[in-house]
């Protein structure tokens, strides 16, 4: 492998020198920086990180912990976090948790041990103490999408109850009152705060909140088909369902085909996170949009912006708000019994 003295070397310039060029500091002339960056390439030389680490204190790597890099919602995080990073000068180490505290707790020490400057995360609720280790050992921390209650931390929320409270509110003024929603574990914040988005509208219409009609399971595919059966089935059985993210919003669409009914007809349903799939498929499916590249972007900055400028101050909440996408999953309760009146006679 290729040295700094074997690059000075080749190059004809002294190891000071060839090492401010490789380095990117200090002053070397326009034709003396070609000369060795070409000679650097030519020989194959990598940068020894983290000797530069150890002599800089930072390793310009960023962590990104995540739920679930099965959803959708996660891979618009890494491209966003990923594409700033990088214009910074920056490595993002992406790591995936699949919302288990167990495995998130494996991560956080793999982040520490590597010496990340940052970590960028969606967190579970149940690593408070970790991940303020990691602060205390000057570690940058972002939130994303949730918040850990009592962490010292930034965080770039969405008003998740309000994106809610659009999406049933929606199906209550097409004349809806049997609303079924489905949606994550209530240890996640993100499920809790649309569950509550979801029972504030009903309360706010005098519609009743029927336990049957609720069903909490994961916001993983794992079991989520079986959970929309549950639901499709519940009595009384719902006329609309309110998806709580887009891969629930997959399952309902599944478990109503297997079980012979039909979107708008038979039930309307709206999810929560508007994704690509959900204007491609007949018919579109309605759903609360977040501006999840605008969140993991002004994420990765906020990371950035305490890197430069110091952790002084106390932790910052970004919330960022939601808009209601309609397209044709939602059909008029008055107009399917008219349809199906005439249908019968």
């Amino acid at each position: 492998m290729a040295t700094v003295s074997d690059v000075a070397k080749e190059a004809g310039v002294s190891v000071s020198t060839a090492a401010r060029v490789l380095s990117g500091s200090g002053y070397a002339s326009a034709e003396t920086r070609r000369l060795v960056l070409e000679t650097a390439k030519e020989l194959g030389y990598v940068p020894n990180q983290i000797a530069r680490s150890l002599r800089t204190r930072r390793t310009k790597m960023l962590g990104l912990l995540v739920g679930d890099v099965e959803n959708s919602f996660y891979s618009v995080i890494a491209k966003n976090v990923e594409s700033v990073a990088k214009a910074a000068g920056y490595h993002v180490v992406l790591c995936n948790s699949d919302d288990d505290p167990e495995i998130e707790q494996e991560y956080l020490e793999l982040l520490e041990g590597i010496r990340v400057d940052a970590l960028i995360v969606t967190p579970t609720s149940k690593n408070r103490r970790s991940l303020g280790r990691l602060a205390e050992k000057d570690i940058v921390i972002v939130q994303v999408d949730r918040r850990v209650e009592g962490l010292e931390a930034d965080a770039i929320l969405v008003d998740n109850e309000s994106g809610a409270v659009s999406a049933v509110e929606h199906l209550i003024e097409a004349g809806h009152s049997e609303i079924g929603i489905l949606t994550g574990e209530l240890d996640v914040l993100t499920a809790r705060q649309r569950l509550s988005g979801y029972q504030r509208a009903l309360e706010a219409h005098g519609l009743p909140i029927r336990d049957a009609l609720i069903k909490t399971g994961s916001f993983h595919r794992a079991h989520a088909i079986e959970d929309a059966t549950e639901l499709i089935r519940a009595r009384p059985a719902p006329t609309a369902i309110f998806a709580a993210n887009n891969i629930l919003a997959e399952a309902v669409l599944i478990a109503l085909g297997q079980e012979g009914l039909r979107v708008p007809r038979d039930v309307s349903v709206v999810a929560f996170d508007d994704v690509e799939w959900m204007s491609m498929v007949e018919p579109s499916v309605t759903a609360v949009r977040q501006p999840t590249a605008d969140m993991a972007r002004s994420a990765a900055e906020l990371v950035l912006r305490r890197l430069r400028e110091g952790r002084e101050g106390p932790p910052s909440t970004v919330m960022f708000h939601t808009r209601l996408v309609e397209r044709g999953s939602v059909g008029s309760v008055r107009k399917a019994k008219a349809a199906k009146a005439a249908s019968s006679t």
